[in-house]
């Protein structure tokens, strides 16, 4: 978050010189070597401020001294990791306060994740889309935005990336549907049991929906077909502005720069805002029986929930024995019992 310094040092410190000096009968030539070491002190500290200020202004960093000199404010929000409930709610929150604020006039969306739950990622993505229509936003993309992570910010107005950027896996990760047995006493026909055709249908919804979303996002931009699209494969930055995924090279401080213009600021504060955390939990994690969702550090049967289908990109997403973020000494256990008890839950 940025603060603003409302007061110069040059002008705190000089006043407190001045009242020094009043209190004797010394005519300026007659200061002290103590008087004059401070002046000298401030001086120095003048001319530091003076070059943080000159450097902050340039890239127009929060923070500096000229901020009450500046147009408006860049809004850097960082989203990182799974996309799951929390970091949805937390994105959601963010942007309403941001909309709700008169002094940002332009989010970035600093983007590295995986991807995540379908529920989250749509309404993340709406809230997006309301942003951009009262500011602008641009997406930046650091390591990877995959899947669920591409969904969501398909709205912004531009798409920036690096050339080491992985961009894509436009499509629907899911385990096979598996009939289970009927309940007892069911008191209408879909409470009999496990419909695996219905259930068919329900994921090729959802990743045509995924699809669609992109194809209409995108627009004229994309330059492949409905079929390249839904084979869910991934691009290195410079081919995704090739091919449409992407709209430019270039660094996290270019889209801030971009978005400022687009905003019409020639100087500008930049806010940042985290939504996410690449440790945090709940977190993803990969077994032999798939992919589950972890919700404890020191996690109890309970805590773990296979992740029947999701938006993500199944390689960016760690094996449970590679996480160091779970603390369980019997982690694999308890992971397998899980799976075993609720094998047929919903992520």
């Amino acid at each position: 978050m940025s603060s603003e310094e409302t007061d110069s040092p040059a002008t705190e410190s000089s006043e407190g010189v001045n009242g020094s000096s009043s209190t004797g009968q010394r005519t300026p030539s007659e200061t002290t070597s103590g008087q004059r070491y401070a002046i000298i002190l401030l001086a120095a500290v003048a001319a530091v401020v003076a070059g943080v200020a000159v450097v902050s202004l340039a890239f127009g960093v929060a923070g500096s001294s000229a901020a009450s000199d500046a147009d408006g404010t860049v809004a850097v929000v960082s989203i990182e990791g799974p996309i799951m409930e929390p970091i949805g709610e937390n994105l959601e929150d963010e942007l309403r306060e941001i909309r709700g604020n008169e002094s940002i006039d332009a989010v970035v969306l600093k983007m590295n994740t995986p991807g995540g739950a379908p529920a989250p990622t749509e309404r993340m993505y709406l809230s997006i889309q309301r942003t951009n229509k009262q500011m602008p936003v641009l997406a930046s993309v650091q390591g990877l935005s995959a899947s669920a992570g591409y969904y969501m910010m398909t709205p912004a107005e531009d798409i920036y990336a690096l050339p080491s950027s992985q961009i894509g896996s436009v499509g629907l990760a899911a385990s096979a549907p598996q009939p289970t047995p009927p309940v007892q006493g069911p008191s209408g026909p879909d409470k009999r049991g496990s419909n695996t055709i219905q259930q068919w249908a329900q994921l090729e919804a959802l990743g045509n929906n995924f699809i669609e979303t992109v194809m209409e996002q995108r627009g004229d931009r994309i330059e492949l077909s409905r079929e390249e699209v839904s084979t869910a494969k991934v691009f290195l930055g410079v081919t995704s502005v090739e091919n449409g995924y992407a709209d430019e090279i270039g660094s996290l401080d270019d889209a801030i720069e971009d978005a400022a213009s687009r905003a019409d600021l020639e100087e500008y504060q930049i806010t940042e805002r985290e939504v996410g955390g690449a440790q945090s939990i709940p977190i993803f994690a990969q077994t032999d029986s798939g992919i589950v969702a972890i919700y404890d550090e020191d996690p109890s049967i309970a805590d773990i929930k296979p992740v029947d289908h999701a938006l993500v990109y199944r390689p960016a997403v760690p094996r449970l024995e590679e996480l160091e973020t779970v603390s369980s000494p019997d982690i694999e256990e308890v992971v397998a019992k899980a799976v075993e008890e609720n094998g047929g839950d919903d992520s």
